[in-house]
């Protein structure tokens, strides 16, 4: 027991060492298109081609390396594939009924949850047995999110506004309520227990978990569908039309363009290798017990 403890005390320095140099990737979806892009060097790699569909959200199994998104049109699934990964071979996980958006990992039950903007937030496990409807009459349900150590389920309905409801649907209750202009995108700052989000106006905004003290980070002042936002740590990024930019969660902060692609951005996702190393080393701590 003893090497066993004193091994796993030098695995995790060892993953401390690599996180704390490690600044991430980025990965993010274009049409028929997600790419890979490095945060110091500013380098942008190519890493899929979908064919001729969107993607409109990205979730990660830190556990077992997959990637996973659905394809909103054309193909109308949910796929997946390992990453980091030399070879991208991508996977079909199940089929949707039509024009899913959101999509969550939940990693303490080896699950996916995803929304299908008709009304439906739906289930199955990693590998799609066990397909199940979890609530069929949502309204225009576009963003999931999950805090899955509180076991908490955040659902962007676009025009209407967050719904927070546990995963059992026992306790279920719209925490934010948009007035008149819609939002497409949303994340969780599970540290500081915050949600970000930005509406049609532009308005990048913020809230406790439980909807209160609503914040206004900035304003682009310019009026379109804003489609994809990640927070990490200090940093939030998020997508104008076709610029990835970055921007500190102090409101008032001025925004940094960190790539101008030749297409729009539709969604983004914050690879940090830290989370892995932090995985297995759960992973093996409670197997050694």
């Amino acid at each position: 027991m003893e090497v066993q403890v004193w091994l796993c005390l030098c695995f995790l320095l060892h993953c401390t060492i690599h996180a704390t140099s490690y600044s991430g990737k980025l990965l993010y979806s274009t049409y028929s298109l997600i790419k890979e892009f490095d945060v110091d060097t500013r380098n942008v790699t190519i890493l899929l081609e979908l064919g001729s569909s969107h993607v409109f959200a990205i979730d990660y199994d830190y556990k077992n390396r997959f990637i996973y998104f659905p394809r909103y049109n054309t193909f109308y699934d949910i796929v997946r594939f390992a990453y980091p990964s030399k070879i991208i071979t991508l996977q079909t996980i199940v089929k949707t009924s039509s024009y899913s958006s959101g999509i969550a990992v939940d990693s303490a039950t080896d699950h996916i949850y995803w929304t299908e903007v008709h009304g439906l937030l739906s289930k199955c496990n990693l590998v799609g047995i066990n397909v199940a409807t979890v609530v069929s009459s949502l309204n225009n349900p576009w963003v999931i999110r999950l805090d899955i150590t509180n076991r908490w389920m955040y659902i962007v309905e676009h025009y209407i506004g967050i719904l927070k409801s546990t995963f059992d649907l026992s306790e279920k209750r719209t925490i934010v309520n948009f007035t008149s202009t819609p939002v497409y995108c949303m994340d969780i700052d599970t540290e500081e227990n915050r949600l970000y989000w930005i509406n049609h106006d532009g308005d990048m905004k913020s809230c406790k978990d439980d909807g209160s003290d609503v914040k206004t980070i900035l304003s682009t002042n310019i009026s379109r569908s804003y489609l994809a936002i990640s927070v990490v740590g200090s940093n939030i990024y998020y997508a104008n039309d076709n610029q990835l930019v970055m921007v500190t969660k102090t409101p008032g902060s001025t925004p940094t363009i960190l790539y101008n692609d030749t297409n729009r951005i539709d969604s983004i996702f914050m690879f940090n290798l830290s989370g892995m190393y932090i995985t297995i080393y759960n992973h093996v701590y409670v197997h050694n017990n």
